[in-house]
């Protein structure tokens, strides 16, 4: 028992790790899109976007986010979505945006997770995740799926409901603070990162963000192109870790309505109960193929 027990606690760590990272990353994005439609008209209205994105560690020694996010090969990837006032839809790939392109582009339903902001709330996909880890389970070791807890819950869970979860981790306390405000044009200064991109002009909030650092970049021709092309640097110090998102945005009009399968707050628990049952099971398919070979 006792090391079933110690060896789903990191796994239930890593899971809240990589849940705050997902929430910090979505409002990040959506401070990006505050700043850039009050410079550029044509987005006004709302954008379609495609990022590429990099994760990299700045700690001595990885951090637990840092190896989770590895595990799930999601070092790098894509983010795409759309995005009307203050309102933002997103999907989470790990294939770069090129993919998109292609008459083989994924499906929301191949996104690592999907995620929506609406009136002022957060709603994450927490059923995706699940499916995301479990097809990597059962792709490992087959003659598990027959032990997976069936889900029977509502798919997203809202901020409340996931610093509920996460226990109130850091992260999501300080993606909390946010909002389209902070990224105002007057609100905003010039910054100078490290990694800038030739030709980008580069801001950050003034107001203080906590352990959450975002600087926005783009060249003066997007004003007046078709793309908006965009730099955004994302630092969690506190994780160690680095966000470095490169690409565009196109102008367009979308009706995005928050999603209407969410979990009851009453579930929360159910879910956590959930994740460490997969967590405890693949501790003990680990301790049987080990003691096979």
């Amino acid at each position: 028992m006792s090391t079933s027990r110690s060896s789903s606690r990191p796994g239930r760590a890593a899971l809240r790790a990589v849940l705050a990272l997902l929430v910090v990353l979505a409002l990040a994005l959506l401070g990006l899109y505050a700043f850039i439609r009050a410079r550029a008209g044509a987005l006004q209205a709302g954008a379609a976007f495609t990022f590429d994105y990099t994760v990299t560690s700045t700690a001595s020694e990885p951090s637990l986010a840092y190896s989770t996010l590895r595990s799930l090969d999601a070092l790098t990837g894509s983010v795409a979505g759309q995005s009307s006032g203050d309102s933002l839809y997103l999907a989470w790939y790990n294939t770069p945006a090129s993919a998109f392109q292609s008459e083989q582009a994924p499906g929301p339903d191949q996104a690592f997770t999907d995620l929506y902001v609406k009136d002022g709330q957060v709603y994450l996909n927490v059923r995706q995740i699940y499916r995301t880890l479990l097809s990597g389970l059962t792709a490992q070791y087959p003659a598990v799926s027959a032990l997976i807890p069936d889900w029977g819950l509502g798919d997203y869970i809202t901020q409340a409901q996931l610093a509920r979860l996460l226990n109130s981790q850091p992260a999501v306390s300080a993606a909390g603070g946010y909002s389209a405000a902070a990224f105002a044009p007057g609100q905003m200064q010039r910054a100078y990162p490290e990694g800038a991109l030739d030709g980008y002009l580069y801001f950050s909030p003034r107001q203080e963000t906590g352990d959450v650092h975002i600087t926005i970049g783009f060249p003066l021709r997007s004003l007046w192109s078709e793309f908006f092309h965009c730099h955004v640097l994302v630092e969690l110090p506190g994780q160690g870790l680095r966000f470095e998102l490169t690409g565009r945005a196109l102008p367009g009009e979308y009706d995005i309505q928050a999603p209407a399968s969410v979990m009851r707050d009453e579930d929360i628990d159910a879910l956590a109960a959930i994740f460490e049952a997969v967590r405890s099971l693949l501790a003990f398919v680990q301790e049987l193929a080990g003691a096979a070979q």
